[in-house]
Protein backbone atom coordinates (compact mmCIF):
# COMPACT_ATOMS: atom_id res chain seq x y z
CA UNK A 1 0.00 0.00 0.00
CA UNK A 2 1.43 3.58 -0.82
CA UNK A 3 1.91 6.24 1.92
CA UNK A 4 -0.70 8.29 0.43
CA UNK A 5 -3.95 5.42 0.74
CA UNK A 6 -2.08 4.81 4.42
CA UNK A 7 -2.75 8.35 5.47
CA UNK A 8 -6.19 8.32 3.68
CA UNK A 9 -7.14 5.28 6.08
CA UNK A 10 -5.41 6.32 8.67
CA UNK A 11 -7.60 10.10 9.06
CA UNK A 12 -10.49 8.31 8.21
CA UNK A 13 -10.28 6.11 11.53
CA UNK A 14 -9.01 8.96 13.03
CA UNK A 15 -12.44 11.03 12.07
CA UNK A 16 -14.70 7.99 12.37
CA UNK A 17 -13.42 7.78 15.88
CA UNK A 18 -13.77 10.99 17.19
CA UNK A 19 -17.59 10.94 15.75
CA UNK A 20 -18.54 8.00 17.45
CA UNK A 21 -16.80 9.22 20.32
CA UNK A 22 -19.16 12.54 20.06
CA UNK A 23 -22.27 10.62 19.57
CA UNK A 24 -21.59 8.36 22.70
CA UNK A 25 -20.63 11.15 24.64
CA UNK A 26 -24.16 12.81 23.42
CA UNK A 27 -26.53 10.17 23.48
CA UNK A 28 -25.32 8.11 26.10
CA UNK A 29 -27.60 9.96 28.88
CA UNK A 30 -30.86 9.40 26.78
CA UNK A 31 -30.59 5.44 27.64
CA UNK A 32 -30.37 6.43 31.37
CA UNK A 33 -32.98 8.38 31.26
CA UNK A 34 -35.22 5.85 29.64
CA UNK A 35 -33.83 3.59 31.79
CA UNK A 36 -34.90 5.98 35.50
CA UNK A 37 -38.23 7.05 33.82
CA UNK A 38 -39.53 3.58 32.85
CA UNK A 39 -37.80 1.78 35.35
CA UNK A 40 -36.97 -0.60 32.85
CA UNK A 41 -32.95 -1.50 33.10
CA UNK A 42 -33.08 -3.28 29.34
CA UNK A 43 -33.50 0.78 27.53
CA UNK A 44 -30.18 1.28 29.27
CA UNK A 45 -28.54 -0.14 25.43
CA UNK A 46 -31.07 2.45 23.32
CA UNK A 47 -28.74 5.80 24.05
CA UNK A 48 -25.34 4.20 23.44
CA UNK A 49 -26.94 2.52 19.94
CA UNK A 50 -28.81 6.01 18.83
CA UNK A 51 -25.53 7.71 19.60
CA UNK A 52 -23.00 4.79 17.77
CA UNK A 53 -25.43 5.64 14.70
CA UNK A 54 -25.49 9.29 14.69
CA UNK A 55 -21.65 9.01 15.39
CA UNK A 56 -20.56 7.20 12.29
CA UNK A 57 -22.62 10.02 10.49
CA UNK A 58 -20.86 12.80 12.30
CA UNK A 59 -17.47 10.60 11.33
CA UNK A 60 -18.64 10.53 7.48
CA UNK A 61 -19.04 14.31 7.50
CA UNK A 62 -15.80 15.35 9.55
CA UNK A 63 -13.88 13.05 7.01
CA UNK A 64 -15.16 14.29 3.85
CA UNK A 65 -15.15 17.95 4.91
CA UNK A 66 -11.40 17.38 5.73
CA UNK A 67 -10.41 16.06 2.30
CA UNK A 68 -11.47 19.63 1.19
Amino acid sequence: MSQQTNDRMKEKERCMGLGMALGLAMFAPIGIVLSIVTDNPGLLGVGPAIGTSIGVAIGEHLYKRSKQ
